[in-house]
């Protein structure tokens, strides 16, 4: 049994897939099978059940797939930490973020920290935040950058900093020319805003409308995926209605003269970010490292 089989078997069993862990791995497919065969022989029992397209772990691969992931996530502390003591910085990082991070400040942080340490490979997954946690339960995630703090134990959670929530409007609206705007004229607007239960932005927004008995008046709803929260800007820049957003990522839009973000006191809704890592991982180099450069971002 080698590190190279074990590396081999946590990629089919997580991708569920010879061919795409072929692909994944930039090896043949044959050699991930007949490496796969071999782990099995040594084993004495079949690891992967076939159903069909899609194979399945057997109740002892699913055994051997958790030892397998603990293994070789010593082997990279291992590594990390001889690469502490005689001060080389190399290795790979896996990052995962949820939506929010990734389109605003995460991208540009991993390619600073890219060119700051050029040795090291990062890996930058984009997911929702149920699967960022598990992933960094699972050991399949080195550290996360996630909105709302999740309650588990295993997981050391820091807050990192804050994103406010502005209201924008077509620069030619009526409403862009007051130097306040009050929460219930907006009632009496059309809103484009994520489909209901997939944003953070809509849930606040409308569980604020609510309480204050506000109508809360949806002229078009989107889909939740990465390309949402320009397809909202962009409509309100057509004079589709008034939209919400966070304020570093409609800068861009309100410099370009697309869009003018209204002044509304009453709307005090901010989102927190927070940086996330297992408790066994997060005094490896690595993720001290990164941890710090955000930090360092941000004064």
């Amino acid at each position: 049994m080698t590190i190279h089989q074990l590396r081999v078997l946590v990629t089919v069993g997580k991708l569920r897939s010879f061919t795409r862990a072929s692909r994944s791995l930039d090896v043949s497919q044959p050699s991930v099978t007949l490496l796969i065969q071999n782990l099995q022989r040594e084993l004495g029992t079949d690891l992967f059940n076939r159903l069909g397209n899609k194979i399945r772990p057997t109740r002892a691969g699913e055994i051997v797939l958790v030892q397998a992931k603990g293994l070789l996530a010593k082997v990279d502390q291992l590594k990390e930490r001889i690469d502490e003591i005689t001060g080389k910085k190399r290795g790979r990082l896996m990052i995962g973020s949820t939506f929010l991070p990734s389109i605003s400040f995460l991208p540009s942080a991993v390619d600073k920290f890219i060119k700051a340490y050029p040795r090291i490979e990062v890996l930058f997954e984009i997911g929702v935040r149920s699967t960022i946690v598990k992933a960094l339960l699972d050991g399949e995630l080195d550290i996360g950058v996630i909105t709302r703090a999740p309650q588990v134990p295993l997981l050391i959670t820091k807050p990192y900093r804050v994103e406010e929530i502005v209201v924008i409007a077509p620069p030619n609206h009526p409403l862009t020319k007051k130097r306040s705007v009050p929460l219930k004229l907006l009632g009496k607007e059309k809103f484009i805003v994520v489909k209901k239960g997939q944003g953070q932005i809509r849930d606040s927004v409308e569980k604020l409308f609510i309480k204050k008995g506000i109508p809360f008046n949806v002229a078009l709803e989107i889909s939740s995926n990465f390309g949402s929260r320009d397809v909202i800007r962009t409509a309100v820049a057509n004079n589709l209605g008034i939209g919400f957003g966070y304020k570093n990522n409609t800068k861009i839009y309100v410099k370009a003269g697309l869009v003018k973000v209204l002044k509304v006191p009453e709307l005090k809704l901010k989102q927190k970010i927070y940086i996330v890592a297992h408790k066994n991982r997060q005094r490896l180099p690595l993720v001290k490292a990164f941890s710090a450069h955000l930090r360092d971002l941000k004064k």
